[in-house]
């Protein structure tokens, strides 16, 4: 597989995508050794014939005869194997293209959970900033006896507020980076 980024790794179904790796890699190292083959046996046939060709038409038949038989027996080989390259290749796009919806489907579902860590963040910034305005109402209407008490609590709210607001920055580059990389996996 030509992938080899770090992001596959993180993917929810990344065993899936590596087993779907492992299967291409399989059958691309398959269709290697039959093209290979092919090309020997390419070979061995052009010199069969131009062996039989320069032959004397005085040579024991039984010998042109026996290269006649390996000739043919290397046709159906290179025949055989043209099958398994045309079926290797086959399996090969398909095994790429399920490989392609997997990485989709994760990268999906990154886009769904960092979606929704986003929401959330807004959400709870929402909230807590709402209660770091009560709580600074209270503190601004307090007496002097309660005035600590809403300090800390406006404190705290505010302290939420901020560490939400980094959450929020941090879910938003998560979205922003795999929306990167799904544009520049399928366009």
């Amino acid at each position: 597989m030509t992938r080899s980024r770090k992001y596959l790794y993180n993917l929810p179904n990344a065993e899936k995508i590596k087993q779907l790796a492992e299967e291409i890699l399989e059958c691309e190292l398959k269709l290697d050794r039959a093209i290979s083959d092919n090309k020997k046996n390419k070979k061995n046939i052009l010199a069969l014939e131009t062996e039989i060709i320069s032959l004397d038409k005085t040579e024991d038949p039984e010998i042109i005869k026996k290269m006649k038989k390996r000739l043919e027996e290397l046709s159906e080989d290179i025949i055989s194997k043209d099958g398994e390259i045309d079926s290797c290749k086959k399996r090969i796009l398909d095994l790429k293209s399920l490989a392609d919806d997997q990485i989709r489907e994760g990268l999906s579902q990154l886009f769904n959970q960092a979606k929704s860590c986003v929401n959330e963040a807004q959400q709870s910034i929402l909230e807590h900033e709402k209660l770091a305005n009560e709580a600074q109402n209270r503190l601004t209407n307090s007496s002097s006896n309660q005035s600590r008490k809403y300090r800390d609590e406006w404190i705290l709210n505010v302290e939420k507020t901020i560490r939400d607001e980094e959450k929020l920055k941090k879910c938003e580059k998560q979205l922003e980076a795999i929306k990167r990389v799904y544009k520049r996996e399928f366009g």
